[in-house]
């Protein structure tokens, strides 16, 4: 086959260089694979009268009917009737194909959909259209990738926790460290949402415009762009040097329940320390109430005697005295910024001593209103979360006391909803983080084949 293969090469390339020989031997390469799965497709298809699937009858349709497929090797049409499920009237009608195969989303081919669809968790569609061309593949049109994605990453967004609670998304993660601690974390970050317009005036101005110009086809409905703030979750595993081993990512979007997405977090933590009751888990976030979910959630679903902790990010909290040693604009004659970072890292009552000179320096006469801003706001910050800064006990128990990792989660999210001039449903935003999340997890391949397998069905004749 080899040897067939470099003869046809040499006859089809147009010289004799290293990469057009390349390029012929790939496309003849695709042929044999695009015919390969079009043999595959047309042996697998179904002509019985009558057949059962799942053991439900379905009797063979009449007409002439034809199936369009979408693989890596280009585009399959095959010969298939349609058939209708028996007893029920007006009852739905199939192409067993489609169940024999689980081809995702209507028309894509399981090879094509775990491709792409991994892909444009890191890329836009346009990108992944030119990766897999570049490959030697033959995608279908970009907009036909990026629908059926959209199909593909919905049904995934739905059962998201279903999914991974799977053990086959977990059978290849065994930790390959002595696990020492586990962190975990919420935060928020910006984007750029395409929403629907009320009814009101705005709405009738742009409809006005709209008729003002001549459609080929029914106009958009009218929208406006906003920025909302979606959610952004971690789940990190520490060896016992207290060195970060694993992360786990998660999000939704800025609409969605953040309970639900806190569960999916649990679910994992509760997973790692079922058997190990002795290894603490740190929530560490900013202390915003919006990020209570998380903490409430590890109080109540955590098992008895795992030690469980609540700290505030320590970089949000130095953030603080940062800003009044800047607001001082005096040099920092007394390095304060170092004195107080030795504060809450060396001393048991650090954050107390943080608020005890705190309240010295905003009981002075003489602050400039720019000073006495930032000691107020870095007082009442401190007062209100001071219970949640024992970092000096955290770091003695190997855990860590900064957000680095929810943080970095909310940074690898937006390297992919944030290109220029994106614009994002709710729906797209939604399935895009599920499948990011999932990839970044080093999840999607097994996510992907457990949901596929959903779409596949017995069909046998009756």
């Amino acid at each position: 086959m080899a040897e067939a293969i470099l003869q046809r090469a040499r006859e089809l390339a147009r010289d004799d260089s290293w990469m057009e020989r390349l390029s012929a031997e790939r496309s003849i390469v695709a042929d044999l694979m695009w015919l390969c799965e079009q043999k595959r497709l047309e042996a697998a298809r179904t002509t019985e009268p009558r057949i059962t699937i799942d053991n439900e009858p379905y009797k063979r349709l009449q007409q002439e009917s034809t199936c369009l497929y979408h693989g890596l090797w280009g585009a399959h049409v095959v010969d298939e009737p349609l058939y209708r499920r028996e007893g029920v009237r007006n009852g739905p009608t199939i192409h067993p194909l489609d169940l024999v195969v689980g081809v995702v989303d209507g028309s894509l081919l399981p090879d094509l959909a775990l491709a792409a669809g991994g892909l444009a968790a890191v890329q836009t569609t346009p990108e992944v259209e030119a990766t897999l061309e570049r490959l030697g593949f033959h995608p279908p049109s970009r907009t036909t990738l990026k629908n059926r994605l959209d199909g593909l990453y919905a049904d995934m967004a739905t059962t998201a926790r279903e999914l991974e609670a799977e053990a086959e998304v977990r059978v290849e993660e065994e930790l390959d460290f002595e696990l020492g601690s586990i962190s975990c974390g919420l935060d928020r970050f910006s984007a750029r949402m395409r929403e629907n317009l009320a009814d009101g005036p705005k709405r009738e101005a742009k409809l006005a415009a709209q008729h003002e110009r001549e459609y080929q086809r029914t106009p958009v409905e009218p929208y406006e762009c906003n920025w909302r703030m979606a959610w952004a979750g971690n789940v990190t595993f520490y060896d016992t040097d207290g060195a970060a081993r694993r992360t786990l990512r998660f999000g939704a979007d800025a609409d969605a329940d953040v309970d639900e997405l806190v569960a999916r977090m649990i679910d994992e933590i509760i997973g790692a320390v079922e058997c190990r009751r002795d290894i603490p888990v740190v929530s560490i976030q900013d202390g915003a109430a919006e990020f209570e979910a998380l903490p409430r959630a590890l109080r109540e679903r955590l098992p008895e005697g795992v030690p469980r902790w609540q700290l505030v990010d320590f970089h949000h909290a130095v953030a603080y005295l940062d800003a009044v040693i800047v607001a001082r604009d005096d040099g920092d004659p007394y390095d304060m910024r170092r004195t107080y970072r030795n504060w809450l890292l060396d001393e048991d009552d650090g954050a107390q001593r943080v608020v005890r000179h705190l309240r010295r320096e905003a009981e002075k006469s003489d602050l400039e209103p720019a000073v006495a801003t930032a000691t107020h706001a870095a007082l009442t910050y401190f007062e209100k979360r001071r219970p949640l800064m024992k970092y000096k006990a955290a770091r003695q128990q190997g855990m860590p006391i900064g957000s680095g990792a929810t943080e970095s989660t909310c940074a690898l999210y937006q390297l992919r909803v944030k290109h220029p001039g994106s614009q994002l449903h709710v729906p797209g935003l939604r399935g895009v983080i599920t499948a990011r999340g999932l990839q970044l997890s080093g999840r999607f391949d097994a996510a992907f084949l457990h949901y596929q397998a959903t779409l596949r069905a017995d069909v046998a004749p009756l």
